[in-house]
């Protein structure tokens, strides 16, 4: 039976320096792993998408997916090729398939504090 892994993320930036930042949980089983990517010239939804894809590296075997937010990714416009995150969203899709992993997207809008707490490991 395929494995179920959990990606977690959330990502932030600053909109004057363009510095930002995603943090990511990788969730199986009873394992986590925290992990904090930092980016250049970038802004929170591009943090976070490029987060998502740098968890999905991490994965070393074939899986089940489920990307957990709290934002929406737009990936109806970016199946139709629109969107200012389409090229990330083309990329998240493509390392998923490199590593022969299938995915769902959990998104939960509106829970956006719960879900960096439990990122963070406050709720662990």
């Amino acid at each position: 039976m395929i494995k179920t892994v959990h990606i977690y993320g959330m990502g932030s930036c600053n909109a004057q320096s363009r510095e930002g930042f995603a943090r990511v949980l990788i969730e199986w089983d009873n394992q986590k792993i925290p992990l904090t990517f930092h980016y250049h010239d970038t802004t929170s939804k591009r943090s976070l998408i490029v987060g998502l894809i740098d968890g999905v590296l991490q994965l070393d075997e074939p899986c089940h997916v489920v990307l957990v937010t709290s934002s929406r990714l737009a990936l109806e416009k970016a199946a139709v090729g629109e969107g200012p995150n389409r090229d990330l969203i083309y990329e998240l899709y493509k390392v998923l398939s490199a590593r022969g992993c299938t995915y769902s997207f959990d998104f939960r809008e509106g829970q956006g504090t719960a879900l960096n707490k439990y990122i963070m490991g406050k709720n662990r």
